[in-house]
Order: structure tokens, then C-alpha cells, then sequence
């Protein structure tokens, strides 16, 4: 044979030089696609012949005497070099747009999967269990063992049957294809992946070991042929065979799924038996990945190198046709004696070969309709014939008439024993079939050991403290289970602790961003003088937010003595205001008497609790806060906002926000009546000036109290040298404990409701949300009214400590601040007290000559802008943070959005602004509108 060789050409310029696999771009990620185009033909290299073949010309070294001569020349070489480069690079970007646009369509194939409502179902779950659990893996396991080497122990036996092969290997390609299915449709990471590529080939290749499909009956003789067509179809049937094996390789790497369960190949030390955490679920799948890679590049060697030789020469042999060619001559010219003798001649000559003829007639060659050659033999056994079929060749016929090789031409027919043969090409297929398993299995075990031993395990240590500190601050509460480390992880990013560590950093970032969040923007040159004063007070807050705040102790329903009921049957229309109006945000105070004012605030906390029940039930109970509330009005002084008037509205605000957050599910009685009490008396003795005038001036409050908020502790005290009387203790009723913990909840609450605290509430508003967001944007369950129920989950966080001392102060703040979500004409009537409060403190600020706070001049304060800054920079914030944890408060959201927009067209209807001013106020008040509307729809931040 001619020395010619195939120079290989690995990868074609006709095919991207990337193919998707799991989302990452290889040039040898899934090579078993490659598909050569009908008119390519291979480069043929003879030795020798290297100076004919075509070389890329490089270029001669430029010489400095003769540069100037070949400027011209150079150029033009030099414009042909970047025309080839940019021909080139817009080759390239054509290829990676092509790679680009494949990636793009597998992941958007993958992620409709993963997102339907199919994936998540209980159907799916439980298939894709049983697809990763152990006892499918070892049937998958056995049934790839008998798919691989069950032809070749038959060939090697020398069974002479199909039934019983053909029973198992179809029961075994039903599993492939069943497991093709069921992962198709459970699997987002298998759509497209190279194991589906490779499983189908495989299942495919299963057909030509099947002798009812394509595969050779063990019972019936081959026919050789030598022309053209039979040519071509030894190299398709080699072809064929080098792709199956391929392909079934492609399935060796999931052998790791049974090996990883042999304790000599789990890996790890002994001191890593019991742990169940992701380093074990990490380790699985780099071996995993690493098997698959090394998987793909065997596959390639083991289906490449076949074809090469394919493409040089079929390797037959040519002497057993040669011989039946002389033989049939001599039969045809009559010369019978040479016939024998030559018969004896090819016996003695394939005496010393393992294969040989066995047995030889005279007959006729026929073919059938559908192309299939067919041999004869004379049943006239006279003459020449019987001589020849009488010939003793030594040799019995093969156990397996598969093995058996007819050689014939028109007249003459020659069956040789290749049954040695095939049993050598089983032995090798079965070598190599164990040759792959030991590259990839135990290769790709070695490996990934050394990325375990180098990555997963410090990052195990990682992840467990992660996982300690997240347990306790995210209320993660996922465990890995030792059944769970039995599956096979299929996507890492679908672990607990990689879930985990995600939203650790998701919160973290959310955290950090709260915590660096400037409370005054970087830009106030544009501002208005209105906004400037709202900026003014949140900068306040943000010098005192650091302020200590003490660990809560959980309460319980108190239980006590009940006595004669006293609460007199009395009706809300004696006091001006009718039910309907009390139970919505239309409630107005500031149109009622001061009796009507008193009586109310006694109905308020008499009637909060059911009868029975609360602390204001009997007589006595009742007669005496009573005459506390009388005393409480009489220390309000006569202020246009921080009136009497003003303590009833924020007491009738707190009893209807508790209401809505369902109070009775996360606070006791006692802490309830707390907030009650000390909304009527959070304002008490205020002398309409703030704690920044009180400093300013060097008040007396102020130096008592160190500047720390000296209003708020004024209240305070104030508050408690009313209880402090006998005739006016509200508290006489109760144990010394409770005593304790009302006076701490009274004022705490009421510092709380110092502006100086407001940023910092809300930032701790935020951040309760963001660390439980998993809870709070849960589904929620509603009741028979229409309104939401507070889940258990979303109990257990309220109920910490700590966040009930939050919600506590948030509460009283929250009412002490509502006016801006109350009803159109409530929230405009205490928007003009409040600013005419302001203007007074700004009249004695130009009488001292100190300085006018912002929001405090009359002569220059736009009402209608200073209320749209105060919503947008202080309550909208702080009302958004709640509505998300408290999504029944929606209706002050709707108000506080309602409100903003008509501050906006007062605003446009006295100033006139400009189109630019105009259309920035408009952004500032939608914007503000958005937040509140994605707040009642609990949409993450």
C-alpha cells in the first residue's frame, strides 16, 4: 500500500469555533456534532511531496539600502494583510455572534423550563428524585454495563441465538430513551448538555445490536462483497460502530453516580464521614464536571482516530475473494482437477491463519428486489459438484452462524470460520470499552481530590460559618440532610448554602447601601427654602441616631383579677363623631369641644379591648382614668399643634394602627395599654417651640436634659408625676413587674418620637424587611373581611425582643405623624395649625434675633411646597417601611399618595412655576407615588 497519510483537520473553518455546553463556549465541548459538508475533502499529503503544498508566503526581510525602492510595494502588501485581518476579525465576530446567539436560545430554553409552573410540580420533584437517587443509578448502571459488553460475551461464547439478547437489549434501550424523557422534561441543566447529546447517540446506536432493527442475527452467515457499494458500506458499518461506542462512553461518566457510593472511591477522610455540608455536594459535582470533560476529549480520540483510517483504505482481505475468483474460473472452463487441487491449495494455505474455509458448493447468485444478494447451492450433488461440497477443508463450521463469512461470484460460493476473528474484535472492544472507563472514572476522581482538597474544603469551613451566623440573623432555617447528600446535586447554585451565601450578600449589599444612604442629597443648590428645612430637621436625626437602645423581654397576656364591669353604655354620637367616622382616617379632633375631647379619649382605651379584658374595665378602673385624662388635658398648653386636640387624634391613630398590624398577635395586653397611655400624654406640657429653639436660647429643659431631647423628656416626666398621684394613677391596679414595664414602654415610645430618631427608625424599618424578605413577600392569607393575616413566620420575628421594642416605638411615632395619610381636608387642616405653630416659633426667633429655621418664616415659606418636601423626605420613607411589613396599612399609603398629588396642584395653582419646574416637582411626586404603590404590592426592594 502507498505510504499516503490524512493530514486531520480537527476543526473544520466552516464551524464556530465554540459549541454551548452548560452555558460555557469550549472548542471541544461536544465535538460528536461535527458534521463534515458534502463537497470537503480532506487535504492528501505524500511524503516528499511537501514543496507542492500550498504555504502561506512569508514575508522577506526588509533591507535598509533598498526601503525607499519598495515603499509602494510594502504598502500594498501591508493593505493586503489588514484586508485578510479585518476579513478575518469579521470572520471571527460572525463565529462568536453565531456561538452567542446558540448560548443565548439553550439558557432561554432552560430558564422557561425551570420557570414553568411543570418544573416546581410535585409530579416533577418526585421524577427528578428518583432520576438522582441511588437505586436508579445502579439500574443505569447495570443496564450501560450490559448495553456496553453483552454483544461482545456473546461473540465470545459463541452463542448462536437473538432471542434472549435481543429481549435484554431492547428492555435496556426502553430505559435509555425513558431516562432521555424523564430528564428532558425535569432537568433545566440536561436540555442541550452534553450528556443529552451523548444520550441520544447512544440510544440511537443501540439499534445495531438489535437484530429486528439493524443489527446482525446471530443465526444468519455474512456475504462478502468487494464492490464499490459493499465498500462503502464497510466504512458506514465502521463509521457506524466507531460513533456507537462513542456515544455509549458519553454514558460511562455517569458511573460516578454508583461509584461515589464504593467507600474505597468516596473520597475524604475519616474525620469528614459525618459532615453534610456542601463541601461533599461540591466535590460530586467537580468530579462530575471533571468526568465530563474527560469524557468529551476520550470520545473524540476514540470516534476520530477510526475515521482516519476509514478515509485511507478498507482493510479486507482480499485473498479469500481471490481464491473463489480462481475457483470459480476453473468450475466455469470445465477445469475440474484444477478446482480440487485448488481447493486443496487454499486449504493448506488458511491452515495457518485462525479463520478459513469450512465449506464450498456450486450454485447460482441471485438478488432480490430490495437489492440483497443471495447464494444457492446446486441440490444436484453428480459430477463436480458433489466433489466440491464432499471437500473435507478441516475445519467445522463457527458456533455462530453470524460468524460465518460467505465469499461467493456468480457461480461459486466459499463459507469461511471467522469466529476467531470476531471473539479478537470483542476481546478488543471489550478492552477498550474498560480502557475508557479507567481514564474517565478514575482520572477524573484523581482530579477532582486535588480541587477538593485545594477549593471545596476551606470553602466548606467557610460556608458552615455562613450558615451559623445566617441561621440566627436571616432565620434561614434550611438544613442539608444526610438524604439529601444520597442525591445527586445536578446545580450547585440550587444548593442550601450557595442559596444561602447569595442572599447573605444580597442582604449584606442592601444592608450596606441602607447604612451609607446619605439622609441630604448631594445636590441642594436647586432646593427651595421649604425643602432645605425639611433636610434640616433628617440631618438632626442623623447626628443623634446612635442613641442606645435596650434589649425587650417578652410578655404574655396578662392574666388578672376581673371586677364589677363600670364602662358606662355610652354611644359615640355624645361625642360628635359617629362610628363610621372614628373607624377611618376622616377623623377630625380639631372640630370637637374639650369635654367631647376627654370623653373620647376614655371611650378610645375603655373600648380597645373586649370586655373582660384590657385594663379599664370596672368602675373604679374607669372613674379613674377619667380624672386622668382631665388631668392630662389640663398640662397641654394652648398651642396651635401640640394641643390636647393633638394628643386625642394620635391616641385615636394608635388604637387604629394597631388594629391594622393585628396587635393582638404580637403584643400583650399590657404593652398595648402602654402605647395607649402614652399617646395621650406623648406631647404633654409642649410649649410650641422645638428642641432646636429650646437650645438655641439655652432653655432651662435644655440644660436640665443635656440638649438630648429635652421636649421629649419633659413629657416623660411630666406623664409620670400625673400617674404619681393618687387620685390620677393609672397604674394603681398593677403588680410591680407590670409597673416596671409599662414605664419602660411609656418612655422609650415617647423619646422615640423625637424627629432627631426618625431616620434612623426607618432605616431599622428597612432593614427588618430585607432580612426577612423571604417572609414578608410570602403569600399572603386573607380573612372573611377582606383584611390580611399575619403569618406565624412573620409572628415569630415580631415577637423577638428587640423587634417588638421597635414596632412599640414605630407605632407611636407612626401616629404622631400620620397627618399627611389622613383624609384630604384632616390632613389639610393640621398641615395649617402645624405650620402656624412653626410661624410663631419663627416671629420669637426675629424677635431674639437667632436665627429663623426654614420652615419657620412666614414671609417666606411656600405652605403648599413644604408639605410636598415633608411628605417626600420624612413620612413617605417612613410609611412605605411600614406598609411593607404591615401591608393592612395600605389605606394611609393611598391617602399620603392622594394627598401628595393635591399638595402638588395647590402648589402649581399659587406659584405658577415654570415649565421645568414644573415638570420636576410632577418626577418628585411620582416617584414618591411608585414607592408607595410597590410598598402595598410588598414588592422586594
Amino acid at each position: 500500500m502507498s505510504s499516503r497519510h490524512v493530514t486531520p483537520l480537527f476543526w473544520p473553518s466552516f464551524l464556530p469555533s465554540c459549541l454551548a455546553q452548560d452555558g460555557e463556549f469550549s472548542p471541544w465541548a461536544d465535538a460528536t456534532s461535527l458534521r463534515m459538508p458534502a463537497d470537503f475533502e480532506p487535504t492528501m499529503v505524500l511524503p516528499g511531496d511537501s514543496d507542492q503544498s500550498a504555504t502561506v508566503p512569508g514575508v522577506s526581510p526588509r533591507r535598509e539600502s533598498r526601503e525607499k525602492e519598495h515603499v509602494k510595494g510594502r504598502a500594498s502588501v501591508s493593505a493586503s494583510l489588514n484586508s485578510d485581518t479585518r476579513a478575518q476579525e469579521a470572520k471571527r465576530k460572525r463565529s462568536f455572534g453565531l456561538c452567542a446567539s446558540l448560548g443565548g436560545a439553550v439558557s432561554s430554553i432552560r430558564m422557561k423550563l425551570a420557570s414553568s409552573r411543570w418544573y416546581s410540580s410535585p409530579l416533577a420533584v418526585a421524577l427528578r428524585g428518583m432520576m438522582q437517587g441511588r437505586n436508579w443509578a445502579i439500574l443505569m448502571v447495570i443496564a450501560l454495563l450490559l448495553a456496553l459488553f453483552m454483544p461482545d460475551i456473546w461473540v465470545l461464547a459463541g452463542v448462536n441465538d437473538t432471542i434472549f439478547i435481543d429481549v435484554v437489549l431492547t428492555l435496556v434501550m426502553a430505559l435509555f430513551t425513558l431516562e432521555l424523557l424523564i430528564l428532558s422534561v425535569v432537568d433545566s441543566h440536561y436540555i442541550l448538555s452534553f450528556f443529552q447529546l451523548m444520550d441520544i447517540f447512544g440510544t440511537v446506536s443501540m439499534i445495531f445490536d438489535i437484530s429486528f432493527m439493524l443489527g446482525v442475527a446471530a443465526d444468519e452467515a455474512q456475504i462478502a462483497s468487494n464492490n464499490a457499494d459493499a465498500t462503502a458500506n464497510l466504512m458506514l458499518l465502521r463509521a457506524a460502530r466507531a460513533a456507537k461506542v462513542g456515544a455509549r462512553a458519553g454514558r460511562l461518566s455517569r458511573v460516578l453516580r454508583f461509584l461515589r457510593f464504593v467507600p474505597f472511591l468516596a473520597g475524604g477522610d475519616k474525620q469528614d464521614e459525618n459532615q453534610t455540608g456542601i463541601a461533599s455536594m461540591i466535590s460530586g459535582q467537580l468530579a462530575n464536571l471533571v468526568a465530563t470533560r474527560v469524557a468529551c476529549l476520550t470520545i473524540i480520540l476514540v470516534m476520530v482516530i477510526p475515521l482516519f483510517d476509514i478515509w485511507t483504505f478498507p482493510q479486507s482481505d482480499y485473498s479469500l475473494q481471490t481464491w473463489v475468483n480462481r475457483l470459480s474460473v476453473d468450475v466455469d472452463e470445465m477445469r475440474y482437477d484444477d478446482c480440487m487441487a485448488e481447493l486443496g491449495l487454499m486449504k493448506d494455505f488458511y491452515d495457518r491463519k485462525a479463520y478459513g474455509p469450512y465449506l464450498a458448493c456450486i450454485g447460482v447468485a441471485s438478488t432480490d428486489s430490495e437489492g440483497q444478494v443471495t447464494f444457492t447451492c446446486t441440490q444436484n450433488m453428480a459430477g463436480i459438484a458433489g466433489q466440491v461440497a464432499a471437500f473435507d477443508f478441516s475445519r467445522e463450521a463457527p458456533p455462530r452462524l453470524s460468524s460465518s463469512l460467505i465469499v461467493h461470484t456468480g457461480t461459486f460460493m466459499v463459507q469461511v470460520n471467522m469466529h476467531s476473528n470476531a471473539q479478537v474484535e470483542a476481546g478488543f472492544s471489550m478492552g477498550t470499552m474498560t480502557f475508557i472507563i479507567v481514564i474517565m472514572v478514575f482520572c477524573g476522581l484523581a482530579l477532582s481530590s486535588v480541587v477538593t482538597d485545594l477549593a471545596v474544603r476551606p470553602l466548606e469551613r467557610m460556608l458552615g460559618t455562613v450558615r451559623k451566623i445566617a441561621s440566627t440573623v436571616f432565620k434561614f432555617t434550611a438544613e442539608v440532610s444526610a438524604e439529601q447528600n444520597e442525591e445527586e446535586v445536578t446545580d450547585i447554585d440550587s444548593s442550601n448554602e450557595m442559596k444561602l451565601l447569595e442572599k447573605v450578600v444580597q442582604k449584606l449589599a442592601i444592608i450596606a447601601d441602607l447604612q451609607t444612604a446619605r439622609a441630604v442629597p448631594d445636590e441642594t443648590e436647586d432646593m427651595r427654602d421649604e425643602d432645605l428645612g425639611i433636610l434640616s430637621m433628617m440631618h438632626g436625626a442623623n447626628i443623634t441616631k446612635s442613641k442606645g437602645r435596650q434589649t425587650r423581654r417578652p410578655s404574655g397576656t396578662v392574666q388578672r383579677k376581673k371586677g364589677h364591669l363600670g364602662v358606662p353604655a355610652v354611644r359615640l354620637e355624645d361625642f360628635g363623631v359617629s362610628q363610621e367616622i372614628f373607624n377611618s382616617w376622616s377623623f377630625n379632633s380639631l372640630t370637637l369641644s374639650k369635654n367631647q375631647r376627654i370623653n373620647l379619649a376614655v371611650y378610645t382605651v375603655c373600648k380597645f379591648h373586649e370586655e373582660t379584658e384590657g385594663f379599664v374595665n370596672t368602675g373604679d378602673e374607669v372613674g379613674m382614668f377619667q380624672r386622668f385624662t382631665t388631668a392630662v388635658e389640663k398640662e397641654y398648653l394652648p398651642v396651635p399643634f401640640h394641643s390636647f386636640a393633638h394628643s386625642v387624634d394620635v391616641l385615636h391613630a394608635v388604637s387604629r394602627v394597631l388594629r391594622c398590624i393585628s396587635s393582638s398577635s404580637i403584643l400583650s395586653e399590657l404593652e398595648e395599654f402602654s402605647l395607649l397611655v402614652a399617646a395621650l400624654g406623648h406631647d404633654i406640657g409642649h410649649p410650641g417651640v422645638n428642641n432646636g429653639f429650646l437650645s438655641e436660647v439655652g432653655h432651662e429643659l435644655a440644660m436640665q436634659y443635656n440638649d438630648r431631647s429635652p421636649l421629649e423628656n419633659m413629657h416623660c416626666a411630666k406623664l409620670y408625676t400625673i400617674t404619681n398621684k393618687q387620685e390620677t394613677n393609672v397604674f394603681y391596679h398593677l403588680s410591680k413587674d407590670q409597673y416596671k414595664e409599662v414605664r419602660k414602654i411609656c418612655i422609650e415610645s415617647i423619646l422615640h418620637t423625637d424627629m432627631m430618631a426618625h431616620q434612623a427608625m426607618v432605616k431599622d424599618l428597612q432593614m427588618l424587611f430585607q432580612m426577612n424578605t423571604e417572609v414578608f413577600t410570602a403569600e399572603p392569607e386573607c380573612d372573611d373581611k377582606g383584611q390580611l393575616i399575619i403569618s406565624q413566620p412573620e409572628v415569630e420575628i415580631f415577637t423577638e425582643p428587640d423587634t417588638k421594642s421597635k414596632v412599640l416605638n414605630c407605632v407611636l411615632h407612626s401616629a404622631d405623624v400620620s397627618n399627611p395619610c389622613r383624609a384630604w381636608d384632616v390632613t389639610h387642616d393640621w398641615a395649617m395649625v402645624c405650620l402656624e405653630e412653626f410661624f410663631a416659633q419663627g416671629d420669637q426667633e426675629k424677635l431674639l434675633g437667632i436665627p429663623v429655621q426654614f420652615l419657620n418664616d412666614r414671609d417666606k415659606l411656600n405652605k403648599p411646597n413644604s408639605q410636598i418636601g415633608f411628605i417626600e423626605f420624612m413620612i413617605a420613607p417612613f410609611f412605605v417601611a411600614q406598609i411593607r411589613l404591615w401591608p393592612n396599612l395600605h389605606e394611609m399609603g393611598g391617602n399620603l399618595s392622594r394627598n401628595i398629588a393635591n399638595w402638588q396642584d395647590m402648589w402649581e395653582k399659587e406659584v405658577s412655576p415654570a415649565e421645568e419646574e414644573r415638570a420636576k416637582v410632577k418626577g418628585r411626586v411620582e416617584k414618591v407615588q411608585t414607592n408607595i404603590n410597590e410598598a402595598i404590592q410588598r414588592t422586594p426592594i
